[in-house]
C-alpha cells in the first residue's frame, strides 16, 4: 500500500492486480491526484478507516471478495462517498446493477488512461463542487429536499423576479434569511445592495435614525449626517428581520416609506426617493399582534402582499440528513479535519431529534460535531456528549435504549393525560398524528390501557 501527503481530494485504488494497480497509481499521481491503494478488500476497509478519501475506486473481483459487496458496506458506512467499479467485459451487467445502485460508473478493461484521468476527474469536480455549494441543486439543497422545502423553493422561483413586497414566516434558526437571499438572487435586483436589518437589535431609541438615517444635529451625539439602511439600499432590496420588534410609532413612519417610496432623514426636510424591494421576516404571529395593538394592521398588509410559510424542521425529518452532511462537510474542509459523514446510529439520532432550534441549532450541533470528533465520521457521542449516559444510569445497556425508554414513557404520560386522544397527544408532543401511531405500534402501547394510568 502507498500513501500521500494530505488532500482533501484523495483517490483510493483497490486492485489485487499489481500492474493495474501501479499503473494506475502512477496515472493519477502525474495528474496531481493524491492516491492511496490497497490490494485487496480487507486492506481496502482499513484504508478507508483510517483515511479520509473522495472516490473508491474498485475491481469488481477482489481476492477476499467482490467489488459489489465493497461498494454496498461503503455506501452503508460513508453514505455521500463516490465509488466507481472497473469489471472484465464479462461483469458489464453487474457493474450496470451497481451504477443503477448508486455507483458512479464503471470502466470495463482494459480501458484508456485518459479515459480513466478524465472519469476521475469529473467525479472529483462533482465532489468539490457538492462541498462548497454551487451544484446545480445548491439553492436548493440549502433549504431541503422535502416535499415541503421543495414547495418552497418552487413558490420562491416564482416569486424572485417580481418586485412585490414579501413576508417571510416560520418559527426561530428555520431558514427565513436564506430564503430572503434567494428571493434576492433571484431578481434581477441581484447585482444590487442587499441590505439585511435585525430589528430586533436595534436599541428602540435608534430605530428610526438606524432605518432612515438623521442629518448632523438632529439629536444629542448626532455630529455627522448618516445614511439609513433604507438609503443604502436604494435600487436593491432591503431584508427586515424581525419586523414585529419595530415600536409602534416607527411602524407609522415605515407604512409611509412603503406607500410612498419616499423618506426623509430624521432631522431634515429633505424627500428622498426610494427604489427598493422590502422583503420582511418574523416568527411572530402578526395576526395575532394586530388584535393585541402592538402591530399596525395597515403596515401588515403592505408587507403581506406575498406570503412564504417555512415549516420548521421537526416536520420535515427527511431534510435532516442532507442538511447536517452539507454542515458537516463544510466545517471539516473550514477546519482542515478529515471527516466525513455520520456513523447510522448518529444519523438516527438527528433524525428523532426535536431540533427546537431548528436549522440553526442543527448547525451548531454539526459545528460542534466536526470540532470534537477525532475519527472519519461523526458519532453519536461527538453530537450527544452531554447526553452520552454514565456506567449506571438505571442499567440501560446504550444511549438508543435510554432515549427509547424516555419516548415511551413521554408518550405513555401524554396519552394518559389527553384520555387516550391520540391527536390531543400527537399535538401535546409537538409531532404528527402518523409519527405518535407508529410509535405506539413498534413500542406496544395501547391507547385505552394508558387512560387508566
Amino acid at each position: 500500500m502507498s500513501d500521500s501527503s494530505p488532500s482533501p481530494h484523495k483517490v483510493l485504488i483497490i486492485e489485487d492486480d499489481e500492474i493495474m494497480r501501479l499503473s494506475l497509481e502512477d496515472a493519477l499521481r502525474m495528474d496531481g491526484i493524491p492516491v492511496l491503494t490497497a490490494a485487496s478488500a480487507m486492506e481496502g476497509r482499513r484504508v478507508l478507516g483510517r483515511n479520509a478519501v473522495d472516490l473508491v475506486i474498485t475491481d469488481i473481483r477482489l481476492p477476499d471478495g467482490t467489488g459489489a459487496d465493497l461498494f454496498h458496506e461503503v455506501s452503508a458506512a460513508y453514505p455521500g462517498l463516490p465509488v466507481m467499479v472497473m469489471t472484465a467485459f464479462g461483469s458489464v451487467p453487474q457493474a450496470v446493477e451497481l451504477v443503477k445502485a448508486g455507483a458512479v460508473d464503471y470502466l470495463t478493461k482494459p480501458f484508456d488512461v485518459g479515459a480513466f484521468l478524465e472519469a476521475v476527474r469529473r467525479v472529483l469536480n462533482t465532489r468539490r463542487e457538492q462541498r462548497s455549494g454551487m451544484t446545480a441543486h445548491g439553492a436548493a439543497d440549502s433549504l431541503g429536499r422535502s416535499t415541503a422545502m421543495r414547495s418552497v423553493k418552487h413558490y420562491v422561483d416564482r416569486v424572485a423576479p417580481l418586485d412585490s413586497s414579501v413576508l417571510i414566516t416560520g418559527e426561530s434558526g428555520v431558514g427565513k434569511e436564506v430564503v430572503a437571499n434567494q428571493i434576492h438572487q433571484g431578481s434581477a435586483r441581484a447585482g444590487k445592495a442587499f441590505i439585511k436589518v435585525n430589528c430586533a437589535a436595534i436599541p428602540l431609541n435608534l430605530v428610526e435614525s438606524e432605518l432612515f438615517g438623521h442629518e448632523k444635529g438632529a439629536f444629542t451625539g448626532a455630529d455627522r449626517r448618516r445614511v439609513g439602511r433604507f438609503e443604502q439600499a436604494n435600487g436593491g432590496t432591503i431584508f427586515l428581520d424581525e419586523i414585529a420588534e419595530i415600536p409602534p410609532e416607527v411602524q407609522v413612519k415605515l407604512l409611509r416609506v412603503i406607500q410612498e417610496r419616499v423618506l426623509e432623514r430624521v432631522g431634515g426636510n429633505d424627500s428622498i426617493t426610494l427604489d427598493v424591494r422590502i422583503l420582511a421576516a418574523t416568527q411572530v404571529d402578526l395576526e395575532k399582534a394586530i388584535m393585541q395593538g402592538t402591530f399596525r394592521s395597515d403596515l401588515y398588509w403592505r408587507l403581506n402582499v406575498i406570503r412564504i410559510d417555512i415549516p420548521p424542521l421537526r416536520r420535515r425529518p427527511d431534510d435532516i440528513p442532507l442538511l447536517a452532511r452539507r454542515f458537516g462537510d463544510g466545517f471539516a474542509a473550514s477546519m482542515g479535519k478529515r471527516v466525513s459523514g455520520f456513523s447510522p446510529d448518529a444519523e438516527s439520532m438527528l433524525i428523532e431529534w426535536p431540533f427546537p432550534g431548528n436549522v440553526r441549532e442543527l448547525k451548531n450541533l454539526v459545528e460542534r460535531a466536526v470540532a470534537l470528533c477525532d475519527g472519519q465520521r461523526i458519532e453519536v457521542h461527538d453530537l450527544f456528549p452531554e447526553a452520552v449516559p454514565q456506567p449506571d444510569p438505571r442499567g440501560y445497556a446504550s444511549l438508543r435504549e435510554a432515549v427509547e425508554a424516555a419516548e415511551q414513557e413521554a408518550i405513555r404520560n401524554s396519552l394518559a393525560r389527553c384520555g387516550g386522544a391520540v391527536g390531543l397527544a400527537a399535538e401535546a408532543l409537538n409531532i404528527s398524528r402518523k409519527s405518535l401511531w407508529e410509535k405506539m405500534r413498534r413500542y406496544g402501547i395501547d391507547r385505552q390501557s394508558e387512560t387508566s394510568r
